[in-house]
């Protein structure tokens, strides 16, 4: 991470966030064991605009007798090897990084400026097609920081969603419940999350206290008629228990970086039928494994686009960049769309339809 540039008043101030970020980059995200990887407005006919893809492959029932064959071959090179390739890609519909941490993203370069300003930064990596991203704010320390993610939220093409991840449920208090739901009252705030349950190795909050923490936080979304960023790692059985238990089975909800196996995937895609699931830059890591036939059999309207940047920089662009960002989202699309052997303005329709049916955006 490179040395913050501040004023001497807020070294102090920055440095703790800093480290604080440095800690949680080190413990939400470890690749798993079974992967082996300005806003320009879109014309808000979802229905209509989805009736061109639909042709093609129309969205079946999750299951795997219904699904479209498996291809045998492993995970295709993409069509192209250039550098512009794939930002150059033009399309008439509107890409919507629907899940990414621009307070992670901004400590991990050093960034201390706008977002606007960090994209013309890195204008040669954001394609034409790029329309905004949803940014998440799970660490609980930062929801009673409203100086840094109002001025983020006040962007063009920023919406933002809060929650306290699992991994920090030990620090869910009654102070920041009320922090929580301060932040929630924004006006570009499209959801809550991402919250849920992480029983892997590097948490070490215990389960009980995370479903207490869970549970209270599906009911200020409830209270506030939010969808849900659901995260869940080694605990499938007990999230799905306490959503079922506890939402209506058509609640929208974002099943976030989805990375198991095409079994799981019908689970949650069959217990909640307006749940869809996000797919990041893992699917194109040549060790994907089962993530590639989620990718091919997924019926097209349950699908979302995500980086969760900064984390799963895209192995083509590792070289040359020092982190992932939301204009990676279009490496999500072109490899869903090669996997599937169709039109990558095929999948950018149908997950743009999805976008706005979960976020209303």
């Amino acid at each position: 991470m490179r040395e913050p540039n501040c004023s001497e008043g807020s070294l102090t101030e920055d440095a703790e966030a800093d480290a604080r970020a440095l800690q949680i980059a080190c413990t939400l995200h470890e690749e798993p064991a079974d992967i082996v990887f300005q806003r320009r407005r879109v014309s808000r006919q979802p229905r209509s605009s989805m009736e061109a893809a639909k042709t093609k492959q129309e969205a079946e029932p999750p299951t795997a007798a219904s699904s479209e064959p498996t291809r045998e071959a492993s995970p295709p090179v993409m069509p192209r090897s250039t550098k512009l390739w794939p930002y150059s890609l033009s399309s008439r519909v509107g890409l919507v990084d629907t899940h990414c941490h621009l307070d992670f993203i901004f400590r991990k370069v050093g960034h201390r400026g706008t977002y606007a300003r960090f994209r013309n930064e890195h204008r040669d990596t954001f394609p034409d097609c790029y329309e905004g991203c949803v940014a998440n704010f799970c660490d609980p320390q930062t929801f009673k920081q409203r100086h840094m993610w109002d001025a983020i939220l006040t962007e063009d093409g920023v919406w933002g969603a809060f929650g306290c991840h699992p991994h920090m449920a030990r620090e869910y208090s009654e102070e920041i419940d009320e922090d929580l739901i301060r932040a929630l009252e924004h006006p570009k705030v499209v959801a809550l999350g991402e919250i849920g349950l992480d029983y892997s190795r590097r948490n070490k909050c215990d389960h009980g206290q995370q479903k207490r923490v869970f549970r209270r936080q599906v009911q200020i979304a409830l209270n506030g008629r939010l969808p849900l960023i659901i995260h869940s790692r080694d605990s499938t059985s007990d999230t799905i228990g306490i959503l079922k238990e506890m939402v209506p089975s058509d609640y929208p909800i974002h099943r976030h970086c989805f990375t198991a196996d095409w079994t799981e995937a019908q689970r949650w895609l069959m217990e909640f039928p307006n749940l869809c699931l996000g797919l990041t830059p893992l699917v194109s890591f040549p060790n994907a494994g089962g993530l590639v036939e989620v990718a091919r059999k997924i019926p097209l309207d349950r699908l979302l686009i995500e980086t969760d940047s900064p984390y799963f920089l895209p192995k083509s662009e590792s070289s040359r960049l020092k982190t992932s960002h939301p204009g990676m989202a279009i490496h999500v699309a072109t490899w869903l769309a090669s996997l599937r052997n169709i039109e990558v303005e095929d999948v950018m329709t149908a997950v743009r339809e999805n976008t706005w049916r979960i976020y209303n955006i």
